[in-house]
């Protein structure tokens, strides 16, 4: 059984989730297939969605470690509708595993930082994501959506596994997104004799 990492782009009108393994390659990539409803009535068939594309990963492989995009702070319009959908997503990874497990919460990768890790540059243009994704990983992406996912993917890889031939800028963006998570890890507990 492989290991699998997921990079999930939660944009509102462009969500995009890639499974990626560094032993099969590309897994899988998922986007919501129109016609979708409106209102809490998308927000459901999402959750649905979601659940049942993490479930067919069963037979490829576990799970090991997610990133998911963090909000844009400089959206001007749709930031309602973005946070609806991010807290949707949050809360269907949260449904797939344990409370106490790190993979329920998605590491929060900021725009800037993804683009440091894939190009070198926090400022590449959105629009040459894919140029650069081919470039970097050889893998060709028609859709800027699936390329940010993938990515992303690559980076929840590097988070967790720490590979080897990281360069300096995708090291320092790991590094950075140390603690950028909801996660919080449960103490252990010591005991503690008493008495005699």
């Amino acid at each position: 059984m492989s290991d699998i990492y997921v990079g999930i782009d939660p944009g509102s009108k462009n969500l995009a989730l890639v499974f990626w393994s560094p032993s099969q390659g590309l897994v899988s990539t998922w986007k919501p297939k129109p016609p979708m409803p409106t209102g809490v009535l998308r927000l459901r068939k999402l959750m649905v969605d979601i659940t049942n594309e993490f479930t067919k990963l069963a037979a490829d492989g576990e799970v090991k470690g997610i990133a998911m995009e963090a909000y844009s702070m400089a959206e001007r319009f749709g930031q309602h509708a973005s946070g609806e959908i991010g807290a949707t997503i949050k809360l269907t990874i949260l449904a797939l595993f344990p409370s106490d497990d790190r993979r329920a919460f998605p590491t929060l990768v900021a725009p800037g930082q993804l683009k440091k890790f894939a190009t070198g540059n926090g400022h590449t243009h959105k629009n040459m994501m894919s140029k650069e994704i081919l470039k970097r990983w050889g893998v060709d992406f028609d859709d800027t959506n699936i390329a940010e996912a993938y990515a992303l993917a690559r980076v929840a890889h590097a988070i967790e596994a720490r590979p080897e031939g990281l360069t300096q800028f995708q090291k320092d963006v790991v590094a950075s997104l140390d603690g950028r998570t909801e996660w919080i890890p449960v103490p252990q507990r010591r005991l503690v004799r008493v008495g005699k």
